[in-house]
């Protein structure tokens, strides 16, 4: 672990989300920084937040963009107590909080793609990483929720590969946002979202993706573990399987990556 992290407080009147925050200056990863507080007992809730991540990861495998002062780079210990299977839908839950807090506090018009991005102009704004402590169809009882959004980069402070794709509030907005009170406003946005996913599931939260949802309506294709499908994104399930029709059929995709068509 890193050097001892600050503690910080931003008036959140949340239950136990976000009341204790450790702060870093620079880690490899905050997600990995969670893990290490889980396994020494930090209370469901806590945050791990860092000014940068050294070596931030993205799903798949990929490493995430996290340079200092540019954004929030954040992560949530959770105890949900779910299966496994319902563990993997909180990608959407918490992209889904994620977007509507943005628009709430910005007036940018942020939506999500499924299942992790918070994206808005066709580029990507940011994304949802969650690792589970638990094996297939057991009880989960730790889990972290990673964070990113990319808040106060101009064009230029993205690297080549990804200027052409990704975006930043400051970009959408012509103005540096003050991260704290972004992350504060996520994290409020999403211990409700979080609640009324353990009681409901995504019943509750269904229309509200669709109204922001930039694959709904679309023509994708979608590389699932080796398998390819392509066809036009109708719904998601209750369960949050991308649900397309292909070839007259309706599919359910449940994880993959995701490359849009023109809109149908």
């Amino acid at each position: 672990m890193s050097s001892p992290p600050a503690e910080l407080d931003l008036g959140l009147e949340t239950r136990f989300v976000g009341r204790r925050i450790h702060r870093y200056s620079s880690v490899v990863s905050t997600n990995a920084v969670c893990w290490e507080f889980a396994a020494r007992g930090e209370p469901e809730g806590s945050v791990i937040v860092s000014d940068e991540q050294t070596g931030g990861r993205g799903r798949a495998g990929r490493s995430w963009h996290s340079p200092a002062g540019m954004g929030v780079w954040a992560s949530v210990l959770l105890s949900p107590g779910l299966p496994a299977d319902r563990v993997s839908a909180l990608s959407i839950v918490t992209a889904l909080s994620v977007a509507e807090a943005l628009r709430s506090a910005t007036g940018a018009d942020v939506g999500v793609k499924w299942p992790n991005d918070i994206v808005a102009g066709g580029r990507k704004l940011g994304g949802v990483l969650v690792e589970a402590g638990a094996t297939q169809g057991d009880p989960v009882e730790s889990a972290v929720v990673g964070i990113g959004i990319d808040v106060n980069q101009t064009e230029d402070d993205f690297p080549l590969d990804i200027r052409g794709t990704a975006t930043s509030l400051r970009i959408l907005t012509g103005a540096e946002a003050d991260r704290d009170a972004v992350l504060a406003a996520v994290l409020t946005r999403f211990e409700e979202d979080y609640l009324s996913y353990l009681n409901g599931g995504l019943a509750a939260m269904r229309e509200r993706w669709r109204s922001l949802s930039a694959t709904l309506g679309r023509r994708i294709e979608v590389d699932s573990g080796g398998e390819r499908h392509a066809g036009g994104v109708v719904d998601v399930s209750p369960e949050g399987a991308l649900v397309i029709e292909e070839e007259g059929s309706r599919v359910e995709i449940w994880h993959g990556d995701v490359t849009l068509a023109p809109r149908l």
